[in-house]
């Protein structure tokens, strides 16, 4: 990435049953964002909470754009609407960052 600029992409779940879902978005980081990366993806990990009450997917762009061209996805919404319908809370979040940490 040329860039000394990335997008830092965060959906938390909380509630009702997070290993569902952390299983679930560790199957879509696997079979749709490693397998065949979209434009602008860098790197994506799954996040499960000490206590199990929530996981998440914590994801690395290129631009925001890139980012709602993913969301707009049928292999995305369906992760997500799987993940919604296990968990009681979603809360999805985004940051640009900026320095050594998006350049490497």
């Amino acid at each position: 990435m040329a860039s000394e600029t990335a997008i830092v992409h965060i959906i938390t779940f909380t509630g009702g049953s997070t290993d569902a879902a952390a299983s679930n978005l560790r199957g879509y980081v696997e079979r749709e964002l490693a397998r065949s990366a979209p434009k602008g993806f860098l790197s994506a990990v799954v996040l499960e909470a000490k206590d199990g009450n929530s996981t998440g997917l914590l994801s690395y762009w290129e631009s925001f754009e890139d980012i709602d061209e993913v969301r707009d996805m049928a292999p995305w919404e369906a992760a997500m609407d799987l993940c919604e319908a296990v968990c009681d809370e979603r809360v999805e979040t985004a940051y640009t960052i900026s320095g050594a940490a998006a350049a490497g």
